[in-house]
């Protein structure tokens, strides 16, 4: 039995090969990995909360406001004060559950059959070999990461795809809590159907206006605890409004904006994935999603032709205002995949099974623009 031990949630797919070829010249063994698309560490967006099979409520504690009066001397006045409210956190169950037979590999990937790295002699050559194990392992950990962000985000219960109703996802929580004047939908005319593009400045505006519209609770929390999460596509509208806002043949506003670093760098509240330079809007980072345009393309995703970009302004999941929570049993069962040969059907199997469901805890620390 083989444990996947990387740290960060990476469902699963099993392998055919069509060849492209009708004479087979050199075939090499050498394998060539598709880019995957990425997301940042779900920490960066949520903070992890264990040990949930179902439902956890997390306790509010209300504000008290205006209990100054005038005294009253000797006979004073007293009145109850003080009210709890709760947040439920649900989760779903989830499994991946895939196969491997030497008989259907050899039918499909004959250019790497006769390599003993890949496919030992006999009976030997049924129970998987290390080269096919690792790559089956590293793509079904890639593509439970995804699996996981997506859900987050797009999960709806009540959908028809079996992709997306387990649980309901994030966009789920800020539509309900905004319809009852809990969180702050500041703005809604971005272009929604999956073929729309954003005009010029358009991102800019949204951003802009999020960033005033927003709860005076979240405008005054220092700028290194927030963020901006966007689709890549707004993310890339708004760069071009900053490059055309360029200050005659200087690029000093430019590089104040883009500040010279690199994606991929830790600024110490998010983790910038690859790709970029890192974008600020009044010193916030403004972070691109690419998953979430991926997702959104996908028509059996219940937001398909209802929404195409969005910001999402609020603290980090490592900011200590951090108002994102993801609930989960086991935070090591999102990435843990077992793999076994059982002899008797000759077949190698792949399991994984785990629990997360999401909630926002505080409306007054979250805004939206989409």
């Amino acid at each position: 039995m083989e444990k996947a031990t990387k740290n960060q949630f990476r469902n699963a797919t099993s392998y055919s090969y069509a060849p492209g070829y009708t004479f087979p010249g050199n075939l090499p063994t050498e394998l060539f990995r598709h880019p995957s698309i990425g997301t940042p560490p779900i920490t960066d967006i949520f903070t992890l909360r264990q040990g949930i099979r179902t439902d956890e409520f997390l306790v509010l504690v209300n504000n008290l406001s205006k209990i100054l009066k005038a005294t009253t001397g000797c006979n004073p006045s007293y009145t109850t004060a003080g009210t709890f409210s709760d947040r439920k956190i649900s989760v779903g169950k989830f499994e991946a559950n895939l196969q491997w037979c030497k008989s259907d590999f050899i039918s499909t990937a004959s250019a790497l059959t006769n390599d003993p790295k890949f496919v030992k002699n006999g009976l030997d050559g049924y129970n998987v070999s290390e080269a096919v194990r690792s790559v089956w392992m590293e793509e079904m950990i890639d593509a439970i990461r995804r699996d996981i962000f997506r859900i987050l985000f797009f999960g709806n219960d009540t959908s028809a795809s079996t992709d997306y109703n387990v649980i309901d996802g994030l966009f789920v929580k800020l539509y309900d809590t905004a319809a009852s004047y809990c969180v702050k939908r500041v703005g809604n005319d971005l272009p929604n159907t999956a073929a729309s593009v954003l005009t010029t400045d358009q991102a800019y505006n949204a951003i802009k206006a999020l960033h005033q519209g927003a709860q005076v609770q979240l405008k005054q929390i220092p700028a290194k605890e927030k963020v901006f999460w966007v689709t890549g596509s707004f993310y890339e509208n708004l760069l071009s409004s900053y490059e055309s806002k360029t200050n005659g043949a200087t690029e000093m506003q430019f590089k104040m904006i883009l500040e010279g670093v690199s994606y991929g760098v830790s600024t110490g509240i998010v983790t910038m994935p690859d790709g970029g330079p890192t974008l600020t809007y009044r010193g916030i980072p403004v972070i691109p999603l690419y998953a979430c345009d991926d997702a959104l393309q996908d028509s059996t995703n219940p937001w398909f032709n209802n929404m195409k970009d969005f910001a999402i302004y609020t603290t980090s999941g490592k900011s200590k205002y951090a108002n994102l929570v993801v609930g989960t049993e086991v935070a090591s069962d999102l990435d843990r995949i077992d793999m076994f040969y059982w002899q008797k059907d000759k077949v190698t199997y792949a399991q994984h099974e785990s629990r997360f469901g999401c909630q926002l805890i505080q409306c007054d620390l979250i805004a939206f623009y989409d």
